[in-house]
């Protein structure tokens, strides 16, 4: 494995295929980076042969506009016209089960990816939000905020949950931002064991290469 410029290659004798994830905030990149590599241990003896980008959209209405200019500005280029692309849109699901008129059409965003090239596009779906994924490793979370262990965990969402856990060690809790160590601390085993229903379709999309 090498990193060059943020860029994850997992097999740099193969550059003609490229497996992009677009993401909500630098929370999110971080954290799929992890299960990325997580994904790499469970597997030594066989290479991805793919490039891997993780791109932040900068919140969920950034998977409409944002995340097709970057595919096409940065990430085409990059790798150019032969290379074989898939996406992974990988988002909370919050937002839409609350709304009544969902933010995105998700049907229009793979339709318009297609369009420009893209193979396959797959759905990763954080129920209800990234920050319950979190959670489960609440005792790694509460061991990074130096909080007592038997620290009491309530609120009525991940995201409340989790600001909450912050805010009794002093600190603020920011959806979408790096979370300055705590990713890093999370049992990421731990957590894709009770999440794989959810990854599915991104080993899946690992797998075929």
């Amino acid at each position: 494995m090498k990193k060059v410029s943020g860029k994850i290659i997992w097999s740099v004798m193969y550059m003609n295929k490229c497996l992009v994830l677009f993401v909500e905030g630098d929370t999110e990149v971080e954290f799929y980076k992890r299960v990325l590599l997580n994904a790499r241990q469970k597997r030594p003896q066989k290479r991805f042969d793919i490039s891997i980008e993780c791109k932040n959209v900068k919140g969920v209405g950034g998977f409409k506009n944002i995340a097709l200019r970057k595919f096409i500005k940065e990430i085409k280029p990059k790798y150019g016209e032969e290379c074989e692309f898939s996406i992974a849109l990988c988002r909370d699901t919050d937002v839409f089960e609350l709304s009544p008129k969902p933010p995105v059409d998700w049907g229009e965003v793979e339709s318009t990816f297609k369009e420009y090239g893209v193979k396959n596009v797959i759905h990763i779906k954080a129920k209800q939000s990234i920050e319950d994924w979190f959670l489960f490793d609440t005792e790694g979370i509460i061991s990074f905020l130096r909080l007592p262990k038997k620290t009491k965990v309530s609120g009525k969402n991940g995201y409340d949950k989790l600001k909450k856990l912050f805010r009794k060690a002093n600190n603020m809790y920011y959806k979408g931002m790096k979370s300055n160590g705590m990713i890093e601390r999370l049992d990421i085993d731990k957590i894709v064991q009770c999440i794989q229903e959810e990854l599915e379709p991104l080993y899946n999309a690992l797998e075929n290469y």
